[in-house]
């Protein structure tokens, strides 16, 4: 599930990124991202995550980067920086403690 404030360019997830829900959370992005936007995903409210949760992070940031917007995360649970450290991935998802 998501909330999205499109004139702030704020993003609230919660519930699970995981193989199960990727796909449809996939689908449901597909216009999050404006050129020139800055987009805020907030993730303070995802309860459980796994790598192909963090995948799906990875796929936001391309696809963010190929329409020129300006993407960044707020609130990460601690599994999903744990798995984003473990993959030496921090230069790629900026992750921020809070907005």
């Amino acid at each position: 599930m998501h909330e999205q404030d499109s004139n702030a360019g704020h993003i609230q997830l919660s519930g699970e990124l995981d193989a199960a829900t990727v796909p449809w959370r996939l689908r449901e992005s597909e216009n999050w991202f404006e050129s020139g936007q800055e987009t805020v995903i907030d993730l303070s409210g995802v309860k459980r995550v796994d790598s192909a949760g963090v995948a799906l992070l990875l796929e936001w940031v391309r696809d963010a980067h190929a329409r020129h917007a300006t993407l960044s995360f707020i609130n990460a649970p601690a599994q999903m920086r744990a798995i984003i450290d473990f993959c030496a991935l921090n230069d790629v998802i900026r992750l921020r403690a809070t907005d």
